[in-house]
């Protein structure tokens, strides 16, 4: 009873959840891209608002002069952060498709090491009965065995006081 249990598929448990961590921090690199990406895309329309009313400003001037070199130059430099805003959309409309393909291999991953967990726990509930039934037999033959020896001892010493008797 001193051996303890063992599961053969071992190995394959420990792979298994090696893909899964790898599937994880695969998602967790993603999922950081998605979040620069959303950040950085905030902050180019933050920019784009600032500039807008800084357009709307120079173009809104009661009685002064409007500076055409200026206005073309803001209204240019808003077009350039369109432009960025456009490219980090796309950017972040990728890095969504990916995450949601690396959430698809995690789902995998995961339902993998759970098939040769949930394997692993039903072989050890099984290995559990099978060395406490072992254990009530052993115990059962123990209990048994002082039983003959009792019944032994007092017919011997049943037979030892008849022959003292005659």
């Amino acid at each position: 009873m001193a051996r303890g249990f063992r599961f053969q598929l071992q190995p394959v448990l420990e792979q298994r959840e090696r893909q899964e961590r790898e599937q994880q921090r695969r998602v967790a690199m993603i999922e950081g891209e998605r979040v620069a990406l959303e950040n950085r895309l905030r902050e180019i329309q933050g920019q784009i608002e600032a500039a807008k009313g800084e357009l709307r400003g120079r173009l809104g001037r009661d009685g002064t002069t409007v500076v055409v070199r200026d206005v073309r130059f803001q209204a240019g430099a808003t077009l350039a952060l369109l432009v960025q805003a456009q490219s980090t959309a796309l950017a972040l409309a990728g890095t969504l498709k990916r995450l949601e393909a690396a959430r698809g291999e995690l789902l995998k991953a995961t339902t993998a090491r759970k098939a040769v967990q949930l394997l692993k726990d039903r072989r050890y509930a099984q290995w559990r009965l099978e060395r406490e039934r072992k254990e009530a037999a052993e115990v059962d033959e123990i209990a048994t065995g002082a039983h003959v020896r009792r019944m032994i001892a007092e017919r011997v010493a049943g037979a030892g006081a008849a022959g003292e008797a005659s």
